[in-house]
Parts: C-alpha cells; structure tokens; sequence
C-alpha cells in the first residue's frame, strides 16, 4: 500500500471499503429474501402477535447486522488486498 501525501483516502482504502460495503448490502437483502420466501415465514410467521412478530424482527436485525458488519471488514481487506496487487502489478 501507499501512503497518501495529500491527506485523503487512498485508492486500495477507496476501493476496499466500497467492494466491502457492497457485498455486506448484497448479504444483508439476500438474507431477508431467504426469509421472506421460507416455508416457516409464510406458514408459521403469520400467526404471531403483532408484539412477537416486531421482536423477532428486531432480533434478526441485530444478529444480520452483526454478520454484515464482520462481513464487511472481512472483504474490504480482502477488496483492498487485491486492488493494491492490481495497482502495483497494472
């Protein structure tokens, strides 16, 4: 990596916290598709209270979150790691 001697970011930080936070979004919406077209989703789900449902819900939140957040750190470096091969070897 390089260091920037003007005080911004630079290109591997750029590229790896985007490519990061991209596959944690893309994650995080195709776990929520899991869910939403599982089979406990649409015969079990619907019978809670509204109560249950929401801290469900919450629970689920938190516990995604987590893993997008893990997830996001893991492939930045991982984001970061290639682009700076890509930068110095191109």
């Amino acid at each position: 990596m390089t260091v920037a001697l003007h005080g911004g970011l630079y290109e591997e930080m750029i590229y790896g916290i985007s490519g990061g936070f991209v596959l944690a979004f893309l994650y995080f919406i195709l776990t929520h598709y899991k869910v939403y077209k599982s089979e406990y989703y649409n015969e079990e789900y619907v019978y809670f209270s509204s109560g249950r449902k929401f801290f469900l819900y919450i629970g689920f939140l938190i516990v995604n979150l987590c893993v997008a957040y893990l997830l996001f750190f893991i492939f930045a470096l991982i984001f970061a790691g290639i682009s700076s091969y890509v930068i110095k070897n191109f």
